[in-house]
């Protein structure tokens, strides 16, 4: 081999080294999206779960069963969360949306598989219930009022951003 030969050889050699790096770099990128759309997708499931719990409750102890005519009846912005034989562990027992207040949980579950391993996913979650302005939804108030707001806040060690969810409940009855 001559001088020009072996200098298209080590040209050769590094095109294909080039090639064979961005590949990788391409799947590992790739992998970790994956990874973290998943954790992210199972944070806002997990985060929609409880909004959905929360708004199949009635709007307030106070209507839990009857009809109120004024907000005035409703409970105060400081008494907001568990009440009564609730217990922050058990949602099952929750009776109405502001239990919700300052609820936390941990779930684990066993859906991540990294090289045939599975791996656990640990998510926390927090919950936090305040009356809102009728016209403002983002403007919390201490007044009591026909709309209350529940922020769920989703997050895990895999994560790089939490998810944040919200949704207004509104006081509705119809006779």
């Amino acid at each position: 081999m001559n001088t020009g030969q072996m200098m298209l050889t080590i040209a050769a050699m590094f095109l294909l080294s080039m090639v064979i790096l961005t590949n990788n770099r391409g799947f590992l990128t790739t992998s970790t999206t994956m990874y973290q759309s998943r954790y992210d997708i199972i944070g806002v499931s997990l985060g929609t779960s409880i909004i959905e719990d929360a708004t199949g409750l009635p709007f307030d102890e106070q209507t839990v069963g009857k009809a109120i005519t004024s907000p005035n009846s409703l409970t105060a912005s400081t008494a907001l969360g568990i009440d009564g034989t609730e217990t922050r562990t058990r949602p099952d027992l929750f009776d109405d949306f502001d239990d919700y207040n300052c609820y936390k949980t941990s779930p684990k579950l066993d859906s991540l598989v990294i090289q045939g391993t599975t791996k656990k996913m640990y998510f926390n979650s927090y919950c936090r219930v305040d009356y809102v302005a009728q016209d403002a939804p983002n403007t919390i108030t201490t007044n009591k009022t026909y709309f209350k707001k529940i922020s769920v806040k989703v997050y895990a060690p895999g994560m790089t951003d939490t998810v944040r969810l919200s949704s207004v409940y509104s006081y509705w009855y119809f006779r």
